[in-house]
């Protein structure tokens, strides 16, 4: 009885301390993904922060989200590659899109 109660207790903690927040951060991730659109600021799995600029969805292959890192550099990437939404693009904004902290330009002063 004490070892099918110490088993329940491990596996109970196993969910609980493991699995729990890996399911929520899929289901935040899916989330992100399904109402992702263009001007949205995103961060990706390999730490950049870029801007939708485009999302195209293919019938025979996987969706191809276009990232604007920098002005002028573009990044093809997949939904997984995105690790979450930083910043919604503002409804009826304007094209401009607003200047990120530390400036786009990284030259020495």
């Amino acid at each position: 009885m004490d070892v099918v109660l110490a088993l329940i207790v491990v596996v109970a903690a196993f969910y609980f301390i493991l699995l729990r927040p890996v399911i929520a951060q899929q289901r935040r991730q899916r989330r992100d993904i399904a109402g992702l659109a263009v001007g949205d600021e995103v961060l990706t799995s390999g730490g950049f922060y870029a801007r939708v600029v485009e999302i195209r969805t293919q019938d025979d292959g996987p969706m191809l989200i276009l990232l604007e890192a920098a002005p002028g550099i573009v990044l093809r990437a997949t939904p997984q590659a995105i690790d979450r939404v930083t910043e919604r693009a503002a409804e009826g904004a304007s094209s401009e899109a607003p200047a990120r902290p530390g400036g786009a330009a990284g030259g020495a002063e």
